[in-house]
């Protein structure tokens, strides 16, 4: 699967498809953050930005207003707050062009 190409001038949410685990968990109660990281790298604290829900998408404005990324490849994470649970999950990768 080809990398997204996102130009570094595009103002955009970047979205992150979840599937609820059970079936019929309402994510949009939940709390989301998504980290955008270089390449290989983990997040840490301070790389995490509040995200919000469109439909069962995990979403960061990225941009002008948001999230300002430079060229390079970066590696998505999700993180969501789901008592007791709070799963970090990869979510691939973007390249900005």
């Amino acid at each position: 699967m080809a990398i997204p190409r996102i130009p570094a001038a595009s103002v955009e949410y970047l979205k992150v498809p979840i599937s609820a685990y059970p079936a019929g968990v309402a994510l949009d109660d939940l709390p989301v953050e998504l980290a955008v990281v270089p390449d290989g790298q983990t997040p840490t604290g301070g790389d995490w930005e509040t995200g919000l829900w469109i439909d069962d998408n995990a979403a960061v404005l990225i941009g002008t207003g948001g999230l300002v990324l430079t060229p390079g490849t970066y590696d998505v994470w999700v993180r969501i707050t789901a008592t007791p649970e709070t799963p970090l999950l990869p979510a691939g990768s973007i390249h900005i062009i």
